[in-house]
């Protein structure tokens, strides 16, 4: 199952007017990120079409996993627990295009913001086999465009880093671009590394994700465009990129990406992820919201959903949705979230009739539930993330905050219970038309 086969069944924005790779396309792209933006026609590509925002919105999220919106930590978590090992194998739908490419020439490369003009792909997966454990690796990157078959990766210390470490001579990786939304989902989970994303990303397509041999290394078989690389010993400056805070981050010497065989499927989609937007904020965060669940569950077992907030980069602002029993079931699943994604900054508790994903009903609660001498925990000189720009750099510290904007236990929950007007969730204004 892949790209195709989940573009097949959503409703999606089709341009047909050319449009150019450099500011044009990530300019259109960010219009509306609530559906599929297609470009058939990218300017010096005739044979290549672009796609992006397939994980613009929870909802479509939810659609890509076959689950409501509301239970997608639940169907990630239940992936993370049991993964499911890849049997199906199929011939390729990719076809070899070049050897040591100008890629360039062959893939739209976008450059999405002025300032700094960097050509980037913020969306290639990288595929490698740990060199002791057998066990295939699936995670994200972002690559910059050198010259013609290189590319600077920004190689986190993670799994992938891990594995490059102990190989001498530099590390033999598969880059695919324009898979099923679930395996880009599982490439960027924080997942054991004795346990395969692959597995997890099968686990999410109900058994239904074939792979193919790609030089020795197994990737979706429907993959749109496959590059078979070598991560070098040679290290060049990389960076700036717009990272998830839409800052500039600031550049680094990383290794360089030689790609020795470009492989692409007939009218291929290039798959584009604008950095820093919507798309780039829910792989970042949602991945991470199961792990935050399950550490607020061991405190406060009535917690009914986490959610990491788009306005807060998915990454640093947090909701927790509780059933309250006690007045310090709040502060305590606070805490328990601020230790379970040490990069969040804020978190938010709301009692279960609160949609946390929703942030004018977050707003809302927060606006009528709670009193900020009283509902506001302050924690001073913690360690937080990278990605803020607000932190005092010189020491590395910044302050963390745990709202409560759950109805306070001493009052009557009727005195805050959202009035509606009724029957207007069962009629269709079409209707009337």
């Amino acid at each position: 199952m892949g790209l195709r086969d989940f573009l097949r069944d959503e409703a999606q924005t089709t341009l047909t007017d050319p449009v150019d790779p450099r500011f044009e396309l990530p300019a259109l792209a960010v219009q509306d990120e609530s559906q599929p933006t297609v470009f058939e026609d990218v300017e010096g590509y005739p044979d290549v079409r672009a796609v992006a925002n397939t994980l613009g919105s929870r909802e479509m999220i939810g659609r890509a996993l076959g689950v409501e919106a509301a239970s997608i930590v639940d169907a990630m978590g239940s992936a993370m627990n049991e993964p499911l090992p890849v049997e199906e194998t199929a011939d390729p739908s990719f076809e070899h295009v070049a050897s040591e490419p100008t890629i360039d020439e062959h893939v739209p490369i976008p450059i999405f913001y002025d300032e700094h003009e960097r050509q980037y792909f913020a969306s290639s997966v990288v595929i490698a086999e740990d060199p002791e454990t057998g066990v295939t690796n699936c995670s994200f990157h972002r690559m910059m465009f050198d010259e013609g078959n290189r590319l600077v990766m920004r190689l986190v210390e993670r799994h992938l880093h891990d594995m490059y470490s102990r190989t001498e001579g530099g590390l033999d990786v598969a880059i695919v671009m324009g898979v099923h939304p679930a395996l880009e989902l599982a490439a960027a989970t924080s997942f054991a590394p004795e346990k395969s994303e692959l597995a997890l990303a099968n686990r999410l397509l109900d058994g239904e994700l074939a792979t193919a041999d790609a030089d020795g290394i197994q990737v979706p078989a429907d993959a749109e465009i496959v590059m078979r690389a070598t991560i070098t010993d040679e290290r060049s400056e990389e960076g700036p990129f717009v990272d998830l805070s839409r800052t500039w981050d600031r550049t680094r010497q990383q290794p360089v990406v030689e790609v020795d065989d470009l492989y692409m499927r007939p009218d291929p989609y290039a798959r584009i992820i604008v950095p820093g937007r919507t798309e780039h904020a829910h792989l970042m965060g949602i991945p991470q919201e199961p792990r935050i669940y399950r550490i607020v569950e061991n405190t406060v077992p009535t917690v009914e959903n986490v959610v990491l907030t788009p306005g807060g980069c998915s990454w640093l602002h947090g909701v927790v949705q509780l059933e309250k029993r006690s007045e310090g079931d709040p502060k305590n699943a606070g805490m328990a979230a601020l230790a379970g994604h040490p990069s969040m900054k804020k978190v938010t508790v709301v009692d279960s009739d609160i949609d946390p994903a929703d942030p004018t009903a977050v707003e809302w609660a927060t606006a009528t539930r709670m009193q900020p001498d009283e509902d506001i925990t302050v924690i001073e000189n913690a360690k937080g993330s990278s990605l803020d720009p607000s932190q005092d750099y010189d020491r590395g510290t910044l302050a963390k905050w745990i709202v409560d904007a759950t109805v306070p236990g001493d009052r009557d929950r009727a005195d805050f219970a959202e009035v509606t007007v009724p029957g207007a969730d069962e009629i269709d204004l079409a209707d009337y038309q």
